[in-house]
Order: C-alpha cells, then structure tokens, then sequence
C-alpha cells in the first residue's frame, strides 16, 4: 500500500524543525553532566558549575548517574554510554545494564540502556546514526531503538538502546560491549550528523511544499 503523509500544522512543522535544529546543534546538557548534586571543584577553573573536566572517566560519575548509589551505582562498562546520553541534553537514562554473561559463557543479560525522550526526533536520529555506524562496520553487532516500559504505574513512555540479537546467538559479551564504547565516542557526532541530513532532505516537506 501506499504510504500516506499525514497533514501537519504550520505549528507542528516549526516544532519539528527546531527539535532537528536543536540535534544538529548538539548544544547538550547545561552545568555538570551529572546534575547539580555535583559539587566537586573543578582543578582547572575552580567552579563547581562547569564542564571542563566532565568525564565518564570522573570517579563520582557512577554513583552521580544513579537513583540509587548506594545500591546500584552505574556499572563501569555501560557508564560511558549513560554519561554521553545525559550530557547530549535531550535523552534521560532511566536504567542501564552492561550485560552479563552465564558461565559457561554465553549470553545471559544485554547490555542496554533505558531512557525518557520529550520528542521522538532524536530517538529516530540515534536509530539511524546505529544503521549508519553498522553500515560503516563500527559496530560488531546491529542496535536498535524500542519502545518499553519500566512499571506498570509509570504512564511516562520509556525506550531502550539494546542490540538485535536472536535466541542462541553465539555473539560474545565483550563484542557487545565494545559496541557500547563506540556508541558513547560516536554518540554526539552521529546525532548530529543525522540531523543536519535530515534537515537537507526534509527541508520542503518542513516548509509545506512536499
């Protein structure tokens, strides 16, 4: 069947053309990454509000990133991803998990992240900057963006970066892992890559003429 573009209002074309804007800009996260709960002073500038040294690599950052430090602070190899997904400025990391393996190696958990979006813009961008960094073979395995939920009483929609795997899958857990430490490097780059393509070839149809 043919499939049909539906009707869009001036106001929701502008909407749609300032959340591109704003992917393609990358402006991110405004103060520390990790929230305003971190105070530590900064060895370069002396502010406790900047980002000069903000890194995945900072040793607050695992427990900065959690709702529950004490119990569940971020786990090392998922932190990477977790830290540059907050410091885009337009996901927000409701759950992570690196992965596990069973012993005798194979697969148990994936490693995957769990996160709220305002619009579905950058969520359709991150899934297209996955297809482009497999087809630029940066990635061992395919990943995809899903819709889920996290509670029953949660009415908020929540999504989920996690690869595509089948049962049996013979995929190894660091190979996924690695996938995940280039998703963080290429994370920013790749966001707004896909945004100002976007921008180029939805520029008429934005504008009422497509």
């Amino acid at each position: 069947m043919r499939i049909k573009r539906r009707n869009r209002s001036p106001a929701e074309s502008r909407l749609l053309s300032q959340d591109i804007a704003a992917a393609a800009s990358a402006a991110g996260v405004a103060g520390r990454v990790c929230g305003a709960g971190c105070t530590m002073k900064c060895p370069q500038c002396g502010s406790t509000g900047c980002q000069c040294t903000c890194s995945p690599r900072c040793p607050g950052a695992a427990r900065a990133l959690s709702a529950d430090p004490d119990t569940y602070p971020i786990e090392s190899l998922i932190l990477p991803l977790v830290f540059e997904m907050k410091r885009h400025g337009v996901f927000t990391p409701c759950w992570s998990c690196e992965g596990h393996a069973r012993p005798d190696g194979s697969l148990w958990k994936l490693p995957k992240v769990w996160f709220y979006c305002d619009s579905t813009v950058p969520v359709r961008l991150l899934a297209d900057g996955l297809g482009a960094l497999k087809q630029a073979g940066k990635l061992r395995t395919p990943w995809q963006v899903v819709v889920t939920f996290s509670d029953p009483d949660n009415p908020d929609t929540t999504f989920s970066l996690e690869p595509v795997t089948s049962p049996g899958s013979a995929i190894a857990l660091r190979s996924l892992q690695d996938d995940v430490a280039e998703i963080a490097r290429s994370l920013k780059t790749m966001i707004g890559t896909e945004a100002r393509s976007l921008q180029r070839e939805a520029r008429d149809a934005l504008a009422g003429k497509g």
